[in-house]
């Protein structure tokens, strides 16, 4: 039974990363409306970017990743676009209005723009890659109206590192995988990737203590 389950997700993974126009349109989704305050779609990126490591590794898999990677890419940069250019429009008072229903207060955008000092492109990127600094570091740049082209050379560079990132950790895990019995490899890669974005998680959560203990 647990290897049915595993063979049934495995397919679902293989299916999501493997360039259908319905899967591209839901990834594109995710992308966008993580980018713009919903964190839930973050785990689900990470694993099929982890997934698609696995993939390319296999190295038959690396053209057919490109719709994938592009559509993710694409849609992190629209929705992260579109929090700016609301925030940039519509300022503080939207902020006041609809914030709290995402947790975004007005103490929190004056933290991140404190933390990010200058918004010189590096500071950005970091921002970016900190738990919980992803949207509001698009708003704070909005808000504060910096120039949209430093924003998105910014937000560019992180996108891409991020991605860069997740395939790695997937590729390894490949590797690992063919030194067993082909019948536990799904189960295996399955592990592989929960573990990696688990431990991913820890992670983040501890920075995001650390930071809040510092303000």
């Amino acid at each position: 039974m647990t290897a049915n389950y595993g063979d049934a997700l495995w397919q679902v993974l293989d299916a999501a990363t493997a360039g259908t126009v319905v899967w591209l349109a839901i990834i594109l989704l995710l992308a966008v409306l993580g980018e713009m305050g919903l964190p839930a779609t973050c785990p689900v990126l990470e694993a099929l970017l982890i997934f698609t490591g696995f993939q390319i590794a296999q190295e038959s898999h690396a053209v057919a990743s490109i719709p994938f990677l592009a559509v993710t890419c694409v849609g992190r940069l629209g929705g992260s676009t579109s929090t700016y250019w609301i925030s940039s429009s519509l300022g503080s008072t939207a902020i006041d209005r609809f914030g709290k229903y995402l947790r975004i207060t007005r103490e929190r955008i004056d933290l991140t723009v404190q933390k990010m000092g200058t918004f010189a492109l590096p500071t950005l990127v970091i921002a970016r890659f900190t738990p919980g600094f992803t949207v509001l570091g698009s708003i704070a740049c909005g808000v504060s109206r910096i120039r949209y082209k430093h924003f998105l050379a910014g937000v560019t560079v992180q996108v891409l590192a991020w991605q860069t990132t997740f395939l790695a950790v997937g590729a390894p895990g490949n590797r690992v995988s063919e030194l067993f019995d082909p019948r536990v490899r799904p189960a295996l890669v399955l592990v592989w990737i929960a573990t990696a974005v688990i431990v991913g998680a820890a992670i983040g959560y501890f920075v995001l203590r650390r930071l809040s203990k510092g303000r």
